[in-house]
Order: C-alpha cells, then sequence, then structure tokens
C-alpha cells in the first residue's frame, strides 16, 4: 500500500512569499532593532506619527538620527512626542545626537498661483507672515517640550519644498525676484533658528531630461540666493547609472557656482518607473529588487565609494554630508518602504545580506 504525503505549509498571510508579498510589521521591527546608527543623518519629508509605534519612532530616530515634521501642518503634540523620543535614543550618547527637522512648502500656500514673483503684495505678505507664524509656533512648542522632558533636544534642519517659480534666460528682473522671495524665507528661519541647517530641494540640480544631451538643470534656482547646499532628487534607484549620473554632474554644477555640499532627496520603494507612452512616470508602489536599495545605501554611506579616485566609477559621495527620504518614511502608500530601508542601512554597514521575507516553515505528515 502507498503512503500518502501531505505537506503542509505552516505560514500567516504576513510570511507569504513572492515579488509583492510584504514583511509584517514585526518583522521589520526585528530587522531595525539588529541595525546599527547609519554614519550620516538623514532626514525626510514629514513623518505621519500616526502610523508609528513609540517602538517604531524610537529605532528609526535612533537609525536615522532625526525625526522630521511638518512645519505648516505639524502640532505642539507631534513636537512633544519627537522630543520625549529622541531624549530616548540620546540616553545611550551615540556620536550623532538625534534631532528633529521641519519642512516647509514655502510660496505654495498663500501667494497668489498666477503672481509673477515680482509681486510684493498682500499674498507676498501673507506667505511670510505664515512662514514667521509656524516657526515661532515651531520654537516655542520645542522650548516647551524640552523643559517638560528636562532635556534640550534641537532643531537642526530647515526642509524647503519649493517649485513655485522657475528662472527665465530672458528676464534679470523675474529671476533676482525668485532670489529674492527665497532669500525672506531664509532670513525668517534662520532668525528663529540661527543654527538651523537650511535645505532647498533641487537647488542647482542636473536631472535627465528632453535636451540634446539628455540631461536638464532644474530652473527653481537662479542659484545666487542663500544656501549652504545644493539638491538633487535620485528618485530613480535601480537606475543606478542614471543615479550616479545624476548626483555627479549635480556635485560639478555646484562646484561651478562656489559650493562643496550636495545633498541626495532618496526615493525608496518608489520612485520614477520607465513607461511605454512616456519617458517614466512616479509611481508610489515600486518593489524594485532590494539589492539596489542596499547598493546606494553601501555606496551613499561608506568611505570608500565617495572619493575623488573612484568618482568617475561610483560618484563622489563625499559631497552628500546628509541625506533627505522622500516619499516619507513607512508612508501607507509606500508598502515596501520599511523592506527597503532596512536594505538601504545594511548596505551602509556592509552587511553582505538582504532582507528577504522567510520561507514558510513546512511539515511532513504521512
Amino acid at each position: 500500500m502507498r503512503s500518502v504525503v501531505f505537506i503542509l505549509l505552516l505560514a500567516t498571510p504576513a510570511l507569504a512569499v513572492g515579488k509583492n508579498a510584504q514583511p509584517s510589521d514585526e518583522q521589520i521591527l526585528t530587522w531595525l532593532k539588529e541595525l546599527k546608527p547609519l554614519p550620516k543623518v538623514h532626514y525626510s519629508f514629514p513623518l505621519a506619527l500616526k502610523n508609528f509605534s513609540d517602538e517604531l519612532l524610537f529605532e528609526y530616530a535612533r537609525i536615522s538620527h532625526a525625526i522630521s515634521l511638518s512645519g505648516e501642518w505639524g502640532t505642539s503634540e507631534q513636537v512633544d512626542r519627537a522630543v520625549k523620543i529622541c531624549k530616548q535614543v540620546n540616553a545611550d550618547k551615540p556620536k550623532i545626537p538625534a534631532s528633529i527637522a521641519v519642512n516647509y512648502s514655502v510660496w505654495h500656500r498663500h501667494f497668489g498661483k498666477d503672481l509673477p514673483p515680482t509681486d510684493t503684495g498682500p499674498t507676498h505678505r501673507a506667505e511670510l507672515e505664515n512662514l514667521l507664524k509656524k516657526m515661532e509656533s515651531m520654537r516655542d512648542a520645542l522650548t516647551a517640550a524640552n523643559q517638560k522632558y528636562e532635556t534640550d533636544i534641537k532643531l537642526t534642519a530647515a526642509l524647503f519644498d519649493s517649485e513655485h517659480f522657475h528662472t527665465r534666460s530672458d528676464n534679470a528682473e523675474w529671476n533676482k525676484a525668485m532670489t529674492e522671495k527665497y532669500n525672506a524665507a531664509y532670513d525668517i528661519v534662520q532668525r528663529i533658528f540661527p543654527k538651523v541647517q537650511i535645505e532647498w530641494y533641487a537647488r542647482g540640480a542636473i536631472h535627465p531630461g528632453a535636451s540634446p544631451t539628455g540631461w536638464s538643470t532644474a530652473s527653481y534656482f537662479a542659484l545666487d540666493e542663500k544656501g549652504e547646499s545644493f539638491g538633487c532628487p535620485l528618485y530613480q534607484v535601480p537606475e543606478i547609472g542614471y543615479t550616479r549620473e545624476i548626483f555627479r554632474r549635480t556635485v560639478q554644477n555646484a562646484e561651478k557656482h562656489g559650493c562643496n555640499e550636495v545633498t541626495p532627496w532618496i526615493a525608496l520603494a518608489s520612485g520614477y518607473r520607465r513607461q511605454t507612452d512616456k519617458f517614466h512616470e512616479f509611481v508610489l508602489d515600486w518593489n524594485y529588487d532590494l539589492i539596489y536599495s542596499w547598493q546606494l545605501g553601501v555606496e551613499m554611506n561608506h568611505p570608500w565609494y565617495g572619493v575623488p579616485e573612484r568618482s568617475e566609477r561610483f560618484a563622489p559621495w563625499n559631497k552628500a554630508k546628509i541625506a533627505i527620504f522622500y516619499p516619507a518614511p513607512f508612508d501607507s502608500r509606500v508598502p515596501h518602504w520599511g523592506q527597503h530601508f532596512v536594505s538601504y542601512v545594511r548596505g551602509a554597514q556592509m552587511v553582505k545580506l538582504l532582507p528577504e521575507i522567510p520561507e514558510p516553515k513546512t511539515e511532513t505528515v504521512k
């Protein structure tokens, strides 16, 4: 008589395997606890704190060194929670203390959408007044939270996303007005937070474009505005050649303008994906192979890759003193972000093992 063998797959839905399978929250947390902190501060688009348990927020802040909040929609309760978590992280005296960043889309909220940058009327004043009000509110909430928890957590970065204006090659007055508007916003933030690092999204970025060379310069800035760094979006992580060349060309542009620092904005598990009917489209759910997040992590963070003699082979990553994640970490619209983040950090730490979802256990029954 033949024996009949049954194979029982002992797996929960969270451990189902396949290209689009997602690790469980518990698995992500387990992976995070095994990681050391990144060697560079990684800020981000504002965190949706409601999606974070205290345990997850602690591990993320410990690894990235930062909690990024919205300067426009953030609340004192969010600042309070961020300070509390940062204090817990800093209790272990890390080499890089955890701190707070504020995101703000200046010239997008009150300034008239159809007005030229030369306009300095009521909506111009409303934009700057709102920025001042929000920065003062952030300062006061931070002061109150630090007093409550008897700590001194810093606000170390202001991340400006300003894509409203575009320079005109034939209009010097227009470009000068743009610069004045950016400088006015810069001065307000620096007056409230004198030691803050101010980052402009895509300032001086060189990116793929429909030009004879296939490359274009971002037109958001005249490049004579106040700022310590240039910035470039690395939103095509699996297109490793483009990723390196975008950064390389932006560094060259920065050096032409006397700037020695370029900040990458990194899209993990998302980005500009190639399409058949157009060059590409930004997609929020792009579960490309984990190796590309791993590779960017190692190149961005390991000193060996960033030295000048290897800038043509890789890119001059030593010019990236910090990095910024967009979309926001653990954004619910980017379901594979956590797994790609773990892959990125493992790359930074030369851990040569990708965070693959465990295979389901099997049991043989006769």
